[in-house]
């Protein structure tokens, strides 16, 4: 990837920090937009390139309040990262302007609900813009949900990357730099087959090197904010209320929901969840169970299971209490 240059007087600090912290494996996507932005805060500073305490204040402030914990934990660290070269920097306290890291809400879809998103994933309207956006943005949404994969994992695939002969995704440099390859169900299969030939008919002569979900042009990828709102019109489509942007449901909740019909399955399956929940972590490219655990969540589903594996087990000796 291009480094990119910036041009304020904390520029070539901010590229050495960017460069650091992506030689860490980090790949700092969003990161990259929000540095670029505190570059173009530090224009008007003066030519003394110190991250100095007014300048953060101005920085952390200029957010709304779903996005501030972001720009502080990025700031926090880029103060770090220069405290060790020039002592004058200031360092960012954790709770600095009274800021805390909330954390989001979880929409972990049904089994019912999700039934019904894959149907609204095939009703998005299209637009002058997006004149396929149920082909494409529909298939990308059914996609994170049937497979669990971030964001930025499902939009960086390359058609070289859908090997649908064999059934696997191949993620190329994922969360902190490692790849991994993810089969899929033969449902899924079918499904991307007929995108790709659908795909090829809108934008012939296309390379393995082209992305597998393009934006309008067909040449370079979707953008994540144009998912998003296509994402937020099926949650329209479905009858869930939106809140806020940072407040949900996110897109990540696609996510949450695949780890938790899954277990919803196994237990269902009477499945050795010990045995089961390591293979869970790898399938998601964690880099243990422990990060996976964050994505079980006890929901209505799985409280129904739960209650009735424990009843058929247990009723015949915890039975109701008769009344004298």
């Amino acid at each position: 990837m291009r480094t990119r240059t910036f041009g304020s007087p904390l520029g070539v600090h901010l590229d050495r920090f960017l460069s650091h912290k992506r030689s860490l494996g980090f790949a700092y996507r969003n990161e990259t937009w929000l540095i670029g932005e505190l570059d173009r805060l530090a224009m008007g500073e003066a030519a003394d390139a110190v991250l100095g305490e007014a300048f953060v204040r101005r920085f952390v402030s200029n957010a709304t309040r779903a996005s501030r914990s972001h720009r502080l934990t990025l700031v926090r660290q880029l103060g770090r990262f220069l405290a060790v070269e020039e002592p004058r920097t200031f360092v960012a306290p954790r709770r600095f302007l009274g800021v805390r890291r909330l954390k989001p809400v979880v929409h972990v879809l049904s089994r019912e609900e999700a039934g019904r998103f894959f149907e609204a994933c095939d009703r998005l309207p299209a637009s002058a813009r997006s004149p396929h956006r149920s082909l494409i943005h529909g298939t990308a949404l059914r996609t994170l949900l049937l497979t669990g994969m971030r964001r930025g994992e499902v939009l960086d695939l390359r058609e070289q990357d859908v090997d649908l002969d064999d059934g696997v995704l191949f993620v190329r440099r994922g969360k902190f730099g490692k790849s991994r390859h993810v089969p899929i169900a033969a449902d899924l299969v079918d499904t991307l087959r007929a995108y790709r030939d659908a795909l090829s008919v809108h934008f012939p002569g296309r390379t393995q090197c082209a992305p597998f979900f393009p934006g309008p042009n067909g040449m370079r990828a979707c953008e994540p904010t144009c998912l998003y709102r296509s994402f937020r019109q099926v949650l329209a489509l479905l009858g869930i209320a939106h809140s806020n942007r940072g407040d949900g449901p996110r897109l990540h909740d696609l996510r949450h929901t695949f780890a938790g019909l899954r277990l919803l399955t196994w237990y269902e399956q009477g499945a050795d969840l010990n045995a089961k929940l390591p293979l869970l972590a790898t399938y998601l490219g964690h880099v243990g169970i422990e990060t996976c655990q964050v994505y079980l969540h006890m929901t209505r589903d799985l409280v129904g299971e739960v209650t009735r594996r424990f009843e058929q087990r247990f009723g015949d000796i915890i039975t109701a209490e008769v009344a004298p």
